[in-house]
């Protein structure tokens, strides 16, 4: 599994909008290594891609852990809104370039 892809959907998850400045900066690097965790955990088949049920795990463990936008996308039901709109081949998976391309329009 490649970080950039882990780094991306953290960006995407809205790590970006979180408060700056020094103290927030190191909010961020927790966060971005607690996601990046869950990305793993989600991560079933270790294809380095979130299916749709593994996306599921994954924004769960992280409105767990209170990154970025997980809890809205939790409370709302918002799974498939979020998945669909960083699955842009429609292939059933979020890859990296997917991810990329998500961080990048933010």
């Amino acid at each position: 599994m490649k970080m950039n892809t882990l780094s991306c959907l953290a960006a995407f998850l809205g790590l970006c909008l979180l408060p700056s400045g020094p103290a927030s900066a190191q909010q961020n690097d927790a966060d971005r290594a607690k996601s990046q965790a869950n990305f793993a955990s989600a991560d079933g088949d270790g294809d380095g891609a979130l299916s749709r049920a593994e996306f599921e795990v994954f924004v769960n463990a992280n409105a767990e852990d209170r990154i970025g936008r997980a809890r809205q996308i939790r409370r709302f039901g918002a799974y498939g809104r979020a998945f669909s709109t960083l699955d842009k081949d429609g292939d059933g998976k979020v890859t990296g370039p997917e991810l990329s391309a998500a961080a990048q329009s933010r």
